[in-house]
């Protein structure tokens, strides 16, 4: 009976009401960032052509192609209408690349399951992570360094080509040559689909306070939390610590029905602003809302949908918010299709918090400020949550928080 009401909720969650705070037209808006250019530019199709012919009979050697310059030209548009500090926000991408990211959103993966660390210096990845159930397990251990991939000796690459050598398609082998300690060996490694664990959920000491990691918001996770939530309920657990550190988003509905598992019907999740709908409301319709005493954990990495959470459980008061300030990407994309089957990515909206604040650039600003260097934090992501209480800054102070 549990999971049937979880499902109505989450699937009759969002509604989409007129936003009175703005501009009725949404188009009027002053984009976040420039766009337009600051001089006359007369016939540009023409000088486009004309640039374009140039390089190809003059440029010094012929390798340049008409589909190189196309592509470049694509590509040149989409950084334009980024914002500056994100220049690879809007992107094309091949069939086979957005397979991988629509996978990734899911929560699967082609890879062998590992996180790494690229020294130039030396040329070689140290892994920081062995993904739980992934092709790597038992096989590769943290502080491994791994010095080729195929053969390939990796000083000089760039971490884009770094990974190129490390995917490939499913049951494929990649062969590594590795440092262990004193040790040098090589080993392979079958790619495989598998998929990535994104939510933990355990019980802080002395037993009374539920702490849950969520490292990425894919399909369905809103439905996975609220069951877990659910079930510390039932454990008698009316405390709660959400770690989204590091966090860095992902789909962009279940960022809100997460939001709307704490917020009672009509209560705001999300206002947006597109160029061809009027500014919106998203609108919890959640009748049965979980109640928890509740503090979230967020630092420069907690990103995108991610701050979509923060930002509605914040203005609404049903959170405590306690870290640092948070990416600040307050704007969401649309994918389209080509016919060539190739995906266009580009901003289409903006958000802002219930209250009407964006977050855009300066992140969300946390309640209480807490910092903590990124080394400290991912040595103690290895130890076990209960290991873990007298040694972050960050859990030490949410616990006191969290029992005045």
């Amino acid at each position: 009976m549990r999971n049937n009401k979880i499902h109505t909720i989450l699937t009759l969650s969002i509604v989409a009401l007129t936003l009175t705070t703005f501009a009725e037209d949404g188009s009027k808006q002053k984009p976040l960032f420039p766009v337009s250019i600051d001089h006359e530019f007369s016939n540009p199709d023409e000088v486009f052509e004309e640039v374009r012919t140039l390089i190809l009979n003059n440029y010094y050697t012929t390798q340049i192609t008409d589909a190189d310059l196309y592509w470049a030209a694509i590509k040149g548009m989409l950084r334009h209408i980024s914002p500056p500090e994100t220049p690879e926000l809007a992107t094309i991408t091949t069939p086979e690349a957005y397979d991988r990211i629509a996978n990734s959103l899911k929560g699967v993966k082609v890879a062998i399951g590992i996180k790494s660390s690229y020294s130039a210096g030396d040329g070689s990845l140290t892994v920081t992570e062995v993904l739980e159930g992934s092709p790597a397990e038992s096989i590769l251990q943290p502080y491994d360094r791994i010095l080729r991939i195929d053969g390939k000796q990796l000083k000089g690459l760039g971490v884009k080509e770094i990974n190129q050598l490390m995917e490939g398609a499913p049951d494929t082998e990649v062969s590594l040559t590795v440092i262990r300690d004193i040790r040098s060996f090589e080993l392979t490694i079958k790619r495989q689909e598998f998929k990535v664990k994104n939510l933990t959920v355990s019980i802080l000491p002395p037993g009374d306070v539920g702490f849950v990691e969520l490292k990425r918001v894919t399909a369905d996770m809103a439905a996975e939390l609220r069951s877990a939530l659910d079930g510390l309920k039932e454990s008698g657990i009316t405390k709660l610590i959400l770690d989204f550190r590091n966090n860095p988003g992902g789909v962009f509905i279940d960022s809100l029905r997460i939001a709307e598992i704490f917020l009672p019907e009509k209560n705001i999740l999300l206002r947006t602003l597109s160029r061809s709908d009027k500014p919106q409301n998203y609108v919890s319709s959640n009748k049965t809302p979980l109640d928890f005493d509740m503090v979230i954990l967020v630092n420069k990495n907690t990103a995108s949908s991610c701050e979509i959470i923060v930002g509605a459980l914040q203005d609404s008061k049903k959170a405590l918010i306690l870290g640092s300030n948070t990416y600040g990407k307050a704007v969401f994309e649309k994918t389209f299709t080509l016919e060539s089957e190739y995906r266009v990515k580009f901003i289409s909206g903006a958000m802002y918090s219930p209250l009407g604040k964006s977050w855009h650039t300066k992140g969300i600003l946390p309640d209480f400020r807490v910092t903590q260097d990124a080394k400290t934090y991912l040595a103690l992501t290895k130890l076990e949550p209960a290991d873990r209480v007298n040694k972050d800054i960050y859990l030490q102070t949410a616990i006191k928080l969290i029992n005045k």
